[in-house]
């Protein structure tokens, strides 16, 4: 399956690391993911970013999950856990799709 990966872009720009918070989120996001998705992570399914501006300024840390778009402003670790499940989910759905179209193709 090609599907392309789940990416979790954290905003560390001047505005969303103000204090430190950008930075603290995307510790806290490496360290939680690398357990909760370590094989995800490692097959490149799931790729963890940093961006020095996101251009979705709230002065709190933000994140964006790609290809969907989604955005947070100040997210809880539980919410991005959530989310990037569910995102791995449909990324994984998808890609079944395109192979069951492709299989009936060919048979055709």
């Amino acid at each position: 399956m090609n599907a392309s990966p789940v990416r979790l872009l954290v905003c560390v720009g001047p505005r969303c690391d103000a204090e430190g918070k950008g930075r603290a989120l995307l510790a806290a996001v490496e360290t939680s993911f690398a357990e909760a998705f370590s094989q995800e992570l490692a097959s490149g399914s799931l790729v963890i970013a940093t961006r020095d501006c996101l251009r979705l300024c709230t002065r709190d840390p933000v994140a964006r999950f790609e290809p969907s778009g989604d955005a947070l402003s100040n997210p809880s670790l539980d919410d991005l856990l959530r989310l990037t499940r569910l995102a791995l989910a449909e990324r994984d759905r998808a890609g079944a799709e395109v192979m069951i179209n492709k299989e009936a193709l060919l048979r055709s």
